[in-house]
């Protein structure tokens, strides 16, 4: 499974409550299941190339911010009164080509939105398959890679 495009916004909330893991994280601690979002959606930008946001409503968050992790992922925490559904419409309706957007909810009305601005939406269970399918990809190469160079030790 992959997907083309540009940019992925990911409405962060509605996949950590879709995600059966995250929603348990997020019993615990709100940050620790923005994390592990985070952590998964580095793994498949690495994979993949593709520019990854992951925006969060501010109601949630200590304070606005609007930033990037350590490996590049973009996240967005929305300024006060704004949601992240809005946000992500705004993002890609102001876009030169939204049709290059692609975004990950399973909110059926931003997705409706989405998609009447030219954009292209995956749903949770979706994205969290192209996430193991990317995984699987990557670790695979990691082991040819492995292999490769014990071989040339071996010699």
């Amino acid at each position: 499974m992959r997907y083309e495009a540009d940019h992925l916004l990911v409405d962060g909330y509605s996949i950590i409550y879709a995600w059966p893991l995250l929603r348990a994280a997020l019993r615990r601690k709100l940050e620790q299941s923005r994390d592990q979002l985070v952590a998964a959606l580095t793994r498949l930008q690495d994979g993949t190339g593709i520019r990854v946001t992951a925006v969060f409503d501010n109601r949630h968050a200590a304070r606005l911010s609007v930033g990037e992790t350590p490996a590049g992922v973009d996240v967005l925490f929305t300024r006060k009164g704004m949601t992240a559904d809005a946000c992500i419409e705004r993002l890609v309706a102001h876009a030169a080509a939204p049709e290059r957007f692609l975004v990950a909810t399973d909110d059926h009305a931003e997705a409706t939105m989405v998609r009447s601005l030219g954009g292209r939406v995956i749903t949770a269970e979706e994205l969290r398959d192209w996430l193991e399918s990317e995984t699987g990809s990557l670790r695979q190469i990691v082991a040819q890679l492995r292999k490769n160079t014990d071989e040339r030790f071996l010699r």
